[in-house]
C-alpha cells in the first residue's frame, strides 16, 4: 500500500482524505456495512493512521455530512437580507436545489440510515429546525406546518427527480417563492 510516507499531507488535508475516502465508501456500501479498514484503504492509509484524526466510524460521518446537510444550509439562509421578497426566497431556493442535486447522494444515504444521531438530535430535524428559524425570521409563515411541507417536499422531489433544465428549476423556485409569500 502506497502510505502516507510518499505524499505528507497537513493535518487539515489529510482529514480531508480521509473524509472525502469515507463518504466513497459510506455510499457505496451505507453506514453500517461500511468499516474504519475499507475507508483507510479508499484513503490509501493504514486504520492506524485513520485512528490518529477520528476516533470512530461515527465522527468520520458527523464530519462528513454536518458541512453538506445543517452548515451549508446555515449559509445558505444568511444570504437573503432580512426583508420579504419572493426575489430573495426564490434564490435561496435555487441554490438549496442545485446543492442537493450535488450532493443528492450524501442525502439519500442520510435519509435512508437509522442510525445518524448526533446527541438524539437527527441531521433532518436541524436541518428543519434551520428552516423555520430563516422563515419565522423573515416573516414566511403564515401557515408554518404548510410552508415547511412545500420546502421540505420540493427539495425531496429533486432528489428523486432531478431537475431537467436550470431554466425548469428557476422557474420552480420562482412559484414556489411566490407560492409561499402569498400565503
Amino acid at each position: 500500500m502506497a502510505e502516507e510516507t510518499s505524499l505528507r499531507l497537513s493535518k487539515e488535508a489529510r482529514k480531508k482524505q480521509i473524509i472525502e475516502a469515507a463518504l466513497q465508501v459510506f455510499i457505496q456500501k451505507g453506514y453500517r456495512a461500511a468499516t474504519t479498514l475499507e475507508i483507510a484503504k479508499t484513503a490509501n492509509i493504514s486504520e492506524v493512521t485513520l485512528f490518529r484524526y477520528f476516533s470512530s466510524k461515527q465522527e468520520i460521518f458527523q464530519a462528513g455530512i454536518e458541512p453538506i446537510l445543517v452548515e451549508s444550509l446555515e449559509s445558505d439562509l444568511l444570504m437573503e437580507p432580512q426583508a420579504l421578497s419572493v426575489e430573495g426566497l426564490s434564490l435561496i431556493l435555487q441554490h438549496r436545489i442545485r446543492f442537493l442535486s450535488e450532493h443528492k447522494d450524501v442525502v439519500k444515504l442520510i435519509l435512508n440510515e437509522k442510525v445518524l444521531q448526533q446527541n438524539d438530535v437527527s441531521y433532518i430535524q436541524k436541518m428543519v429546525s434551520a428552516l423555520q428559524v430563516y422563515l419565522k425570521q423573515r416573516q414566511y409563515l403564515i401557515s408554518e406546518e404548510l410552508t415547511l411541507r412545500l420546502l421540505l417536499g420540493s427539495f425531496l422531489s429533486f432528489l428523486y427527480l432531478p431537475q431537467q433544465s436550470e431554466q425548469q428549476m428557476i422557474d420552480y423556485a420562482n412559484f414556489l417563492a411566490q407560492t409561499i409569500i402569498s400565503l
